[in-house]
């Protein structure tokens, strides 16, 4: 799809914002994840520390088609945009154009060890990441989910398109492929999510679609929309797969949308990524921390959707409080 200026967002809105002055654990962060059909992937989530917020709190992870995954954390000085010096974001066009770079130490998880502890400090591989990004679809943002605090006073989602390297211990793979970011800003606190449900793909033909969800103790709140050539639909999601299990099950994924009165069936099956606990309400730490039944965890996948025998890429991100799932509550 052609992507214009006629978005109605102000540029500055894609670059780092300075902290206002007086509000409560305000925050600033992005998600992006991206991947090729064959399971090559990098997702990363940066955020600004709600104590300095001149500090990143920054999670990598990469993967590779035969299910090894990477990853590492970096608590570090920002460096003009988003993140630290050595894993770093820069907005090229706003809305348009970005470029990730990243240089440092990756240790290898395995998703049984990912789901039953914090992730421990052992040999780190070399990484380098140098990605070209660009717009695959203009802006979304989800209507209502700025009532929501966690959500940011502004939401921007938006599907992307990749290209570029990734070289783990010396040998660099070509990464062509698809994926999604968002981008919020806003007072921050993960604790008070009982669930979430983030979920997003493009399909062969170029149609994609984006859902969220977030269930709070009083009530939840989700948006979905479809993407196509003739712009973005709204949507509703009528059914969806939660997650019931630290290692990410089920792994069988099913996303009913109602698109203006029209159903659309995706079907899904969960690949290779990681899982995350957020500490204080905002930082992301690598694995589950299963000692803090009250903390908030997601789980960060990859998958590979089919919808009417068309085949698509994308990512799911499903969440709980880790109370959810010891009580053996589904």
């Amino acid at each position: 799809m052609t992507i214009t200026d006629e978005t109605g967002l102000d540029p500055a809105d894609d670059f780092v914002h300075e902290p206002p002055a007086g509000v409560d654990r305000w925050a600033e962060n992005i998600q992006w994840n991206v991947r090729d059909k064959d399971g090559l992937g990098v997702m990363w989530h940066m955020g600004t520390m709600l104590d300095d917020p001149r500090l990143w709190h920054i999670v990598i992870a990469v993967t590779q088609p035969d299910g090894t995954v990477h990853s590492t954390k970096i608590v570090a000085p920002g460096a003009g945009q988003f993140g630290s010096p050595n894993a770093h974001l820069a907005t090229i066009t706003p809305y348009r154009e970005w470029r990730f770079t990243f240089f440092g130490g990756m240790v290898d998880v395995s998703q049984d060890q990912g789901a039953t502890g914090l992730t421990p400090d052992d040999h780190h591989h070399s990484v380098q990441i140098d990605l070209d990004l660009e717009a695959a679809y203009p802006v979304w943002i989800p209507e209502g989910s700025t009532q929501f605090g966690d959500w940011g006073r502004f939401h921007h989602e938006q599907a992307v398109r990749v290209r570029g390297t990734v070289t783990v211990a010396g040998e660099t793979h070509v990464l062509d492929g698809i994926g999604h970011r968002d981008h919020s800003i806003g007072p921050r606190d993960m604790s008070h999510l009982r669930r979430a449900f983030w979920g997003n793909g493009i399909f062969e033909s170029g149609w994609g679609f984006a859902t969220m969800l977030g269930e709070y103790e009083s009530g939840a709140f989700q948006r979905a929309a479809l993407f196509d050539s003739a712009g973005t639909h709204d949507a509703t999601m009528v059914r969806w797969t939660d997650l019931t299990a630290f290692n990410c099950e089920p792994t069988a994924i099913t996303v009913e949308l109602d698109v203006q009165g029209r159903q659309v069936v995706i079907d899904g099956r969960i690949r290779h990524g990681m899982n995350f606990t957020v500490a204080d309400g905002a930082e992301f730490c690598m694995g589950t921390d299963l000692a803090r039944p009250d903390r908030y965890f997601l789980t960060n996948f990859f998958v590979d959707w089919t919808c009417n025998g068309e085949q698509g890429i994308g990512y799911l991100d499903r969440g709980a409080l880790i109370s959810l799932l010891t009580q053996g509550q589904s």
